[in-house]
């Protein structure tokens, strides 16, 4: 048997180890702006519902290709890094990266096994963080969080140690990591009481390796395991069952391998700092802000049109399929035939330094990406396209975004992106 856990879809993460908010006439300095703030075309409805939750309906919102002051766009304003390699500090690997209030940004390269400081211009600073086994140090990582601005922690999976150390790389904290697993992306994630979070699905039924040839289904538990810092207490939050589908196949040149499920219904959740988590699913504009009690407290609906899987749909998902491998048309027809009806419209939920709820909708293949942002009561505070294609997970601090993108040669370049509403 083999240990699954659910994974979170955002940019592919490998299987597992996977307080008011600023109200929307602000958000014009929240995101450096001098134009009036946005507001929604069409206002919510709200009513509260026999629970006590609060229903935020939304008629519509603007559309992804859109334009107006509702809708801003991230522009790259910064990028460093280096493709001859003639400064060893701006030349990365794999990266992971995060920012501080002012603009310090820290980026952890995975190939090198350490932390490097960059000032809000890209200058190099310093390195905080080299491999080895002292205090500080790290044998490998894959991924940091940076709690405020003067801790940053780092997800040693060598030694299976989260390790947190200041600005000047001294450590100041390390504890076992209570989830222990590998992981492409760490997605650990540090509320605002200090505790550490991180999301589980446990399944007694699960294949064996390696699973059976065809479609596979199976279902698990899915819950978010915490560390109290300050108490060392372990707990756990159910969130209910999770489904799980893998499409096995083999060939004479390849023992087992997996083709690709195509529009699949998946559960997303994404843990609120100031308590709590916020819910949905991919296949409907509806999401949920529940307490760890398991209470709804607030629902946001919003009225977008389905969209159908198409038969061409399902032709172009076999046709690249059997371009590299055509010995697996017989396979690929069976996956596009168990796609689903219509397809999914959220892609991914995450939550700012400032509380706000990221809500990215599915979009085209080679589309920008596309956020709606809402306040923790459900306010809509207007939506963000990316003028970049971002090829990790965004940061955003202090009303800028950060990440990474890479050239033709897979080559990563940090970025920073101002926010600008209606072209202010």
């Amino acid at each position: 048997m083999f240990a699954l856990q659910y994974v979170m879809p955002k940019y592919q993460a490998d299987v597992a180890d996977a307080p008011a908010l600023l109200a929307l006439t602000l958000i014009t300095a929240l995101f450096s702006c001098e134009t009036e703030s946005p507001s929604p075309v069409n206002g919510p409805l709200r009513e509260t519902l026999p629970n006590g939750a609060v229903l935020v309906r939304y008629p519509d919102l603007p559309a992804i290709d859109s334009v107006g002051p509702e809708v801003a766009e991230a522009h790259v304003d910064l990028q460093f890094g280096s493709v001859d390699g003639t400064d060893p500090n701006l030349t990365f690997g794999a990266i992971r990266v995060q920012a501080a209030s002012d603009g310090t940004i820290y980026v952890l390269d995975q190939q090198a096994a350490e932390v490097r400081v960059f000032d809000s211009d890209g200058r190099y600073l310093r390195t905080i963080v080299r491999q080895g086994e002292g205090p500080g140090e790290i044998g490998g990582a894959n991924g940091i969080f940076l709690s405020g601005d003067t801790l940053l922690w780092i997800n040693d999976t060598r030694q299976r140690t989260i390790i947190g150390v200041d600005t000047d790389g001294d450590e100041v904290r390390r504890f076992p990591k209570p989830v222990m697993s590998v992981a492409n992306i760490w997605t650990g994630v540090f509320d605002d009481r200090g505790r550490y979070w991180r999301e589980v699905s446990h399944s007694d039924t699960q294949p064996g390796f390696p699973p059976p040839e065809g479609l596979t289904s199976w279902t698990g538990r899915h819950y978010y395991k915490s560390h109290d810092l300050s108490s060392g207490a372990i707990d756990s939050v159910q969130l209910g069952e999770t489904r799980f589908q893998i499409y096995s196949y083999s060939t004479p040149d390849v023992p087992f391998g997996f083709l690709p499920l195509r529009f699949e219904p998946f559960e997303m959740t994404a843990v609120n700092p100031a308590g709590g988590f916020w819910r949905a699913h991919n296949t409907s504009y509806r999401i949920a802000r529940v307490g760890e009690g398991g209470d709804t407290l607030v629902v946001i609906e919003v009225g977008l049109p389905e969209q159908p899987v198409t038969d061409a749909d399902r032709i172009a998902y076999v046709d690249s399929i059997v371009e590299d491998r055509p010995e697996l048309r017989r396979q690929a027809e069976e996956v596009a035939a168990l796609m689903p009806d219509t397809k999914p419209v959220l892609a991914e939920l995450f939550v700012d330094d400032e509380h706000r709820l990221w809500v990215q909708r599915v979009t085209p293949d080679g589309a920008p990406a596309f956020y709606d942002l809402f306040s923790v009561d459900g306010d809509y505070l207007g939506s963000v396209r990316l003028a970049f294609a971002a090829a990790g997970p965004l940061v955003v601090r202090s009303g800028r975004i950060y990440s990474w993108v890479e050239d033709e040669l897979e080559v990563p370049f940090v970025v920073g992106a101002a926010v600008v509403w209606g072209g202010g």
